[in-house]
């Protein structure tokens, strides 16, 4: 008995699957839509309704009644259809209409088609015109209007309730992209998709001249016949700018990319500033390099530089502001990208022992430790007074050695005239002890 029973459901169920209805006819394959998971309907598109006809197929042979209404289920009247073994067939079909049959296994029908001739919903464009705004937006965002004509996909649910497709087209133009691995702009060709009725669209400001091409809709390309309509030329005012900023000081060249970092240098430090914006459109690169008073807040220009790079050696101690600003015929700037520097205090200090030719590697030179020193001069010399070395740079040292071989293990002076890039001036002397675990 149980077989029995789950052989009939089986069956019941295979015959649910099973029937379904196929749609042909018009120029090209027609377009199947689903309106809603929710909702037992499908709409089929079609270009034309020449040799159009709808098939429904069951399991097995049993009568097929069709049905049609026009604004819902209320309204259904039934139509001849031409039967043979468990397939039947209908060719009277006209847009706007929904199609479905009802057989003894299935009184209810759990779904129906909706038949649309697209040839007669064509979108028509009339005209697309890119307008900036009057405002500062106009450096951010664009406006484009668009002038065209295309009725509603309109269908009707079992209810009688109204549904509409929504209709999707192709805005179309060349842009640039920003690529921080090449640090240039690269082309980009945009295609974003509008949907709904389109009266004006609203896009970020293109970063180059381009032409606006708006086609559609997909149900048109679908059938090989869309329709599309181009703005003249777009002349671009926006600007998008980049900078990047290298310092070199004494511990070797530091790459800095991300505008708006603070980073603190010892002096001096050579930096070059580097921009990179859209051009053509960008047309004009200003550097402006200001000093900031840490009591007062207030900042001073220490430098105004046209151009898309500029080199600058920070020398003094304070707070400094890198600011780039882009400009792009007057219309449009972007003044986004900037950089603090920090120049710290100065410091110096001497240490009194080191070990040359010892122990290679572990302080086996005399090195001065130090911090925005902006000049340096120190001397070596024996008991005697006589002088044995003398170095300007304080990233460098001493070896240990005159004329190529190490000096005596003992008590040597060294005297160091410095200043810092916060004014303040060194004058030091002090002994060094030479300690070596053998003579070389």
């Amino acid at each position: 008995m149980k077989k029995t029973i789950l052989f009939i459901i089986g069956l019941f169920l295979t015959m649910k699957v099973f029937a379904q209805y196929t749609v042909k006819g018009g120029i090209g394959e027609p377009l199947p839509v689903e309106v809603n998971q929710q909702t037992p309907i499908r709409v089929y598109l079609l270009n034309g309704l020449s040799n159009a006809e709808i098939t429904f197929q069951t399991a097995t042979e049993e009568p097929h009644q069709w049905y049609k209404f026009h604004r819902g289920y209320s309204d259904a009247i039934p139509m001849a259809g031409h039967q043979s073994g468990n397939r039947s067939t209908i060719n009277d079909i006209s847009d706007g209409w929904a199609y479905f049959v009802e057989t003894p296994s299935n009184p209810t029908p759990s779904s129906y088609v909706w038949i649309i001739d697209y040839s007669r919903y064509q979108p028509v464009f009339t005209s697309l015109v890119a307008q900036e705004e009057d405002d500062e937006d106009k450096c951010a965002a664009l406006k484009l209007i668009v002038r065209m004509e295309a009725e509603p996909l309109t269908y009707y649910t079992w209810s009688g309730a109204s549904g509409s497709l929504s209709r999707t087209y192709h805005l179309l133009y060349d842009n640039l992209e920003w690529n921080e691995e090449s640090l240039s702009f690269i082309p980009k060709e945009e295609n974003r998709l509008q949907s709904g009725v389109l009266s004006e669209i609203i896009i970020n400001a293109p970063l180059k001249n381009t032409v606006f091409t708006l086609t559609g809709d997909d149900f048109a390309q679908h059938f090989g016949m869309e329709q599309s309509i181009a703005t003249s030329e777009y002349a671009a005012i926006a600007v998008e700018a980049h900078a990047q900023m290298i310092a070199t000081q004494a511990a070797g060249e530091i790459e800095i990319s991300e505008a708006g970092a603070q980073t603190a240098y010892s002096a001096p430090v050579d930096v070059r500033f580097q921009a990179y914006a859209n051009e053509p459109t960008a047309a004009l690169y200003v550097w402006n390099i200001l000093k900031t008073d840490l009591e007062t807040g207030e900042q001073t220009s220490i430098l105004r530089y046209t151009d898309s790079s500029v080199s600058y050696t920070f020398r003094d101690s304070g707070s400094y502001t890198a600011q780039l600003e882009v400009d792009a015929r007057s219309e449009c700037f972007d003044d986004s990208q900037r950089f603090t520097i920090f120049i710290g205090e100065s410091y110096l200090r001497l240490p009194n022992v080191f070990s040359p030719g010892s122990s290679p590697g572990v302080n086996d030179e005399y090195r001065v430790s130090h911090k925005s020193l902006v000049s340096f001069k120190a001397s070596i010399y024996n008991r005697q007074g006589n002088l044995l070395y003398h170095w300007e740079d304080p990233t460098q040292g001493w070896d240990g050695k005159v004329h190529g071989r190490y000096v005596p293990t003992g008590v040597y002076f060294i005297v160091v005239e410095a200043k810092g890039a916060d004014g303040k001036t060194y004058r030091l002397s002090k002994d060094i002890n030479v300690l070596r675990t053998k003579e070389k």
